[in-house]
């Protein structure tokens, strides 16, 4: 989520009300856990803070699910062309540039937000897959951390649930993570090279497929999956002491 504001004074206390707002959000929770004589506050605001968490994901899923499936022009952001910022200028035909002050010398546009009517139902599919997948990656921890948080606060931090979510969630959070970049990039890519035509124009397609893939799914799996070791550990020493007592 990004917002903008005319000045910078406009937008320094544009943050710092929202700076505010959340800290007077997690005080309120947090008064309540102690109205409520929690055994563990900071565990409680965490949870509070996760299923929110959840939440929100949850109705962006369905605000997304039906953006795609609405009839009518679609906006698509990021779409990859390639651009000259300006026309009589070519980077590589220019070696420097004297300056008193900041100047631009030569720029390319690499991607474009577009709309689109009559979009082709492949290229829509891909893109919501993207759409959809993201938000599963996103939506997948702050469910884990809601289930780790409702365990721990009746005694049982290391339940076999948890480890079991932590693992499950490590497998969704990269699968869905790769994905919704590798569907993503292509979709766009796709339908990049049916807008605009190929190079020579002043904008046009890159020619190319263009593939990404970024290494967060990867580390957050990986952290995730080091998690749910550690918590099938501290079960198995937690299931020993049990014994013991």
């Amino acid at each position: 989520m990004s917002m903008g504001w005319p000045d910078l004074p406009g937008a320094l206390l544009l943050i710092a009300g929202g700076l505010l707002a959340a800290a007077a959000f997690i005080g309120f929770v947090a008064w309540d856990a102690r109205r409520r004589k929690s055994p563990a506050v900071v565990i409680d605001v965490a949870g509070a803070i996760a299923r929110i968490w959840v939440a929100f994901t949850a109705l962006h899923l369905v605000i997304t699910s039906w953006r795609w499936m609405s009839p009518g022009d679609t906006w698509i952001p990021d779409v990859p062309v390639v651009a000259d910022l300006l026309d009589t200028r070519t980077c590589g035909d220019i070696t420097s540039v004297d300056a008193a002050a900041t100047t631009l010398v030569c720029g390319y546009f690499h991607s474009a937000d577009v709309t689109v009517a009559g979009l082709d139902l492949g290229i829509r599919a891909l893109l919501a897959a993207s759409d959809l997948l993201t938000l599963v990656a996103i939506g997948v921890p702050g469910l884990i951390l809601a289930i780790a948080c409702s365990q721990a606060l009746k005694g049982v931090p290391f339940a076999r649930v948890v480890t079991r979510w932590l693992f499950v969630g490590a497998v969704a959070v990269l699968m869905a993570g790769l994905g919704a970049e590798l569907l993503g990039s292509l979709g766009r890519t796709i339908l990049a090279n049916e807008l605009f035509p190929v190079p020579g124009e002043h904008v046009t397609t890159a020619g190319v497929y263009q593939v990404s893939v970024s290494f967060w799914p990867i580390g957050a799996a990986f952290a995730l999956g080091a998690l749910g070791a550690i918590f099938r550990h501290g079960e198995r020493l937690q299931r020993e002491a049990d014994l013991l007592v």
